[in-house]
């Protein structure tokens, strides 16, 4: 009682709802010198980063006091300190406090300037026998695109253990660019207004993505273990760019690693930014049942993808997906996930988070489910281009593991070898989705997979709107036996619950993220059983 006490107040505190569960909880209320509200991540058994942002007129380093409580009020005081900023880290804070019991419940807060910041909840993982770890999966949360509805529902929630952002945590365009159309309307213009490329720009668009009231209430409410896809730097990039990187807008090098610096900064993520072999992937453990493993598909061993640059062709697409040596994680990566597998058999699960879909998805024919005339992202010129190739029934997104058919089925082999009950977790596409994973050739699944829906981003029916409902959605699924469950009209997130004998996915969707006036409902739940990966998902 006391948890689901202390979340509802986070979450009314910050939204400005009713006075008596405000009044109730007063700790809870952001102070002005914490605009930012506060965060934890990366938990291990024994500790758990904390941050939190100061903002403050000084131009000196400031010295911040962070306290871990047993209690809500802040009354049982187990760990302690003090620690500093300054402008060389954008007066953020992070704090890895250690000491702490395996799988507890903490509270922490921060003080500076004699103010407190808003009190947060955070969990350390448990060791030995598990009998149950549940998380929530998120991605894909665009700021101007719509309210973080999302966020908001899951912060309400009471029995969460960590929450998995699988990344695209910021976008990068300007106004007048992606997803802003409705951002006048709803008073969510970007911050800066253009596109970001600068450290200063980047750490902008973080300042207004946490200042936001239902990531604050999120990230108060639970752990977040967070990877970034490709917004977080430029759309679709790889190791040596971005195909929303031009000529004139710089070094790719320099808009990367400041991207990365601004990044490291404003997320409770251990370590920090040291340019192109900067390592996100990291595996974190609950006891006996589940290695949640973190990997990173975008940018330490990604090569180019076969669509993007100069003088593309058909040809050379092709020729791109046949070649052998074109990696999506790279070869350390890789052979740090087979260690890491290995290692984790004592485990009976193998939850593999990251960011891009892994099951291969064909098209169907378009042409007679596509309305030419209603409202779609693409230009007529190429949505008409777009229906045409469907006709052939070939993957056409190509930024996904499809677009690494070779990396892919390494991938898979690697899965049905090293991993005794492997669980793909994926975002990114902007859509809902279960799928069992098959090798090419293959007649059994090795692995399956599990998506969450977009935070607030585009979906991806707003691409292709249909003459009839759920028409594209319904030939998808026909023409891809492989796929469980696709939903492409609404946004939403992902509950994955995990016991000693089944592993389950909960998708959980909104009808609206254009105004905090909302409804959510539970659209979907699948299942698969501990040594019955083979048969797939029920």
């Amino acid at each position: 009682m006391r948890r689901r006490t202390f979340i509802r107040a986070i979450v009314a505190a910050l939204l400005g709802t009713t006075a008596s569960v405000r009044n109730a909880f007063s700790l809870a209320r952001p102070k002005p010198v914490f605009l930012h509200g506060v965060a934890s991540g990366d938990p291990t058994d024994s500790a758990v980063m904390l941050w939190t942002r100061v903002t403050t007129a000084s131009l000196g380093i400031i010295s911040v006091e962070w306290q871990v409580a047993a209690d809500p009020a802040m009354r049982n005081v187990i760990r302690a300190g003090t620690t500093e900023t300054g402008s060389t880290r954008d007066y953020t804070v992070k704090v890895d406090a250690t000491g702490l019991a395996a799988g507890s419940q903490y509270y922490y807060r921060f003080s500076c300037d004699g103010q407190d910041s808003a009190v947060g909840r955070t969990r350390t993982l448990p060791r030995g026998a598990i009998e149950q770890a549940k998380l929530g999966v998120v991605s894909c949360s665009n700021y101007p695109a719509g309210f973080f509805n999302v966020y908001r529902e899951v912060a309400m929630r009471n029995d969460l253990d960590a929450v998995l952002h699988l990344g695209d945590y910021i976008y990068e365009y300007g106004m007048g660019e992606y997803a802003t159309e409705n951002a006048s309307a709803i008073g969510r213009i970007p911050d800066p207004p253009h596109e970001i490329r600068t450290l200063e720009d980047y750490r902008r668009r973080h300042a207004q993505y946490k200042a936001d009231p239902d990531s604050q209430a999120m990230h108060a409410s639970v752990p977040v273990i967070a990877v970034w896809d490709d917004h977080e730097i430029a759309n679709d990039s790889w190791r040596d760019g971005a195909e929303n990187h031009q000529d004139g807008e710089g070094q790719w090098s320099e808009r990367r690693d400041a991207a990365l610096q601004a990044y490291f900064e404003w997320m409770p993520i251990r370590g920090v930014a040291a340019g192109a072999d900067t390592k996100i992937y990291r595996e974190f453990r609950w006891g006996d049942l589940a290695s949640v493993v973190m990997l990173d598909t975008r940018l330490i061993g990604r090569d180019r993808q076969p669509n993007v640059g100069e003088e593309v062709t058909r040809d050379s697409i092709v020729a791109a997906l046949r070649d052998p040596g074109r990696r999506m994680l790279g070869a350390e990566q890789e052979q740090w996930l087979r260690d890491t597998l290995q290692a984790a058999g004592s485990t009976t699960w193998q939850l593999i988070g990251q960011q891009v879909m892994v099951a291969r998805m064909e098209p169907p024919d378009l042409e007679p489910l596509v309305d030419r005339d209603g409202p779609s992202y693409f230009s007529p010129e190429n949505l008409d281009a777009i229906i045409k190739a469907s006709k052939s029934h070939a993957p056409q997104v190509l930024d996904v593991w499809e677009g690494y058919p070779v990396a892919r089925e390494q991938f898979l082999q690697d899965l049905d070898k090293f991993a005794r009950n492997p669980v793909v977790l994926s975002g990114d596409l902007h859509t809902s989705l279960a799928a069992n994973l098959i090798p090419n050739g293959g007649e059994r699944p090795v692995a399956v997979e599990l998506m969450a829906g977009p935070v607030s981003s585009p979906v991806l029916e707003s691409v292709f709107p249909d003459k009839v409902p759920n028409g594209v959605r319904d030939a998808t699924l026909v023409q891809n036996p492989n796929i469980r469950f696709l939903d492409i009209a609404r946004r939403g997130w992902l509950v994955v619950t995990v016991t000693p004998s089944e592993c389950t996915g909960e998708w959980h969707l909104v009808d609206t993220v254009l105004s905090r006036d909302y409804k959510s409902w539970s659209a979907a739940t699948m299942k698969v059983g501990a040594g019955q990966i083979g048969k797939g998902l029920v």
